[in-house]
C-alpha cells in the first residue's frame, strides 16, 4: 500500500507541479507581457523626452561650433595682429636709435649755439662799452654843434650887416657916379 501511495502522490504532485509550472508560465508571461508593455511605454516617453532635447542639444551643439569657430577666428586675427605689432615695434625700436642719434646731433648743435652765445654776450658788452663811449663823445660834438649853431648866427648876423652895408654902398655909388662921370673926362687912364 505505500507504494500505491506513492505512486498515486506522484500524479497529483506531478499535476500540482504541472500547475505551478504553468501558474509560473503565465505570471512569467504577465509579467513579460507587463515588462514588455512598460518598456514600450519607457521607449515612446524616452523617444519624446529625446525630441524635446533635440531641441535643445542640436541647436546648442550648432551654437558651439559657431562660437569655435568664431573663437578660432579671433584668435587667427589676435594673432595676425600680434605679428603686425611685431613688425611695427621693430619699426619704432629704428626710428627710436635715429632720434636718439638726431637728439645727439642736436645736444651737439645746442652746445654749439651756447658757445656762440657766450661770444655774442661777449661782444654785446663790448658793443654797450663802445656805445657809452659813444655817448661820452657824442656830449663833447653837441657841444661843438651848439658852439657851431653860435658861431653860424653871429656869421649869420654878420652877413646880414655886410648884406646891408653893401646895398648902402650901392646906393651911394649911385650918388657918386654923376660927379666921377665928370672926372672921368678929365683923367686919361
Amino acid at each position: 500500500m505505500s507504494e500505491d501511495n506513492t505512486t498515486k502522490s506522484q500524479p497529483t504532485q506531478r499535476g500540482s507541479d504541472d500547475v505551478v509550472e504553468e501558474v509560473a508560465l503565465e505570471a512569467e508571461h504577465r509579467v513579460a507581457t507587463d515588462m514588455a508593455m512598460y518598456m514600450s511605454q519607457f521607449a515612446r516617453s524616452f523617444e519624446a523626452s529625446s525630441r524635446r532635447w533635440e531641441l535643445v542639444v542640436y541647436p546648442s551643439m550648432l551654437a558651439f561650433i559657431i562660437l569655435a569657430a568664431y573663437g578660432f577666428f579671433l584668435i587667427y586675427k589676435l594673432t595676425n595682429d600680434i605679428g603686425k605689432i611685431t613688425l611695427q615695434m621693430a619699426d619704432i625700436q629704428v626710428s627710436m636709435v635715429n632720434i636718439n642719434k638726431n637728439f645727439s646731433s642736436t645736444t651737439n648743435n645746442m652746445n654749439t649755439v651756447a658757445n656762440n652765445m657766450v661770444r655774442m654776450t661777449g661782444y654785446v658788452e663790448q658793443m654797450s662799452k663802445d656805445v657809452k663811449e659813444q655817448n661820452a663823445a657824442m656830449g663833447a660834438i653837441v657841444i661843438s654843434m651848439k658852439e657851431m649853431n653860435q658861431s653860424m648866427d653871429s656869421m649869420s648876423y654878420t652877413i646880414y650887416n655886410m648884406s646891408y652895408d653893401t646895398r648902402n654902398m650901392g646906393r651911394n655909388m649911385e650918388n657918386v657916379s654923376g660927379p666921377m662921370r665928370f672926372m672921368n673926362n678929365f683923367v686919361p687912364w
